[in-house]
C-alpha cells in the first residue's frame, strides 16, 4: 500500500489528483463550511483545528475509482 505525506495540500487539490494506488495526504480546508470533492470510497481518518493558521487539518485516504482500477494500459 503505497502512502504520500503531502502537509499543505488544500481541500481542491484532491480534485485534481490523479490517484492511482491509496494514498493518505493531509488537506488544509479553511472554509470548512463548503464540501470537499473527495471519491466515494475516500475516508477522512482523522481532523484537528489549527489555531495558528485558522485551518482544519483533514488526513484523509484517497483511495484509486473503480474506473481507474479497470484500466490496463
Amino acid at each position: 500500500m503505497g502512502t504520500e505525506a503531502a502537509s499543505g495540500r488544500h481541500a481542491d487539490d484532491i480534485a485534481e489528483m490523479d490517484i492511482t494506488e491509496p494514498t493518505v495526504t493531509w488537506l488544509e480546508v479553511s472554509h470548512p463550511q463548503q464540501p470537499i470533492p473527495i471519491g466515494e470510497n475516500d475516508r477522512v481518518l482523522d481532523s484537528h483545528f489549527n489555531e495558528q493558521y485558522d485551518v482544519w487539518e483533514v488526513l484523509l485516504v484517497a483511495l484509486p475509482g473503480e474506473d481507474d482500477e479497470d484500466e490496463d494500459d
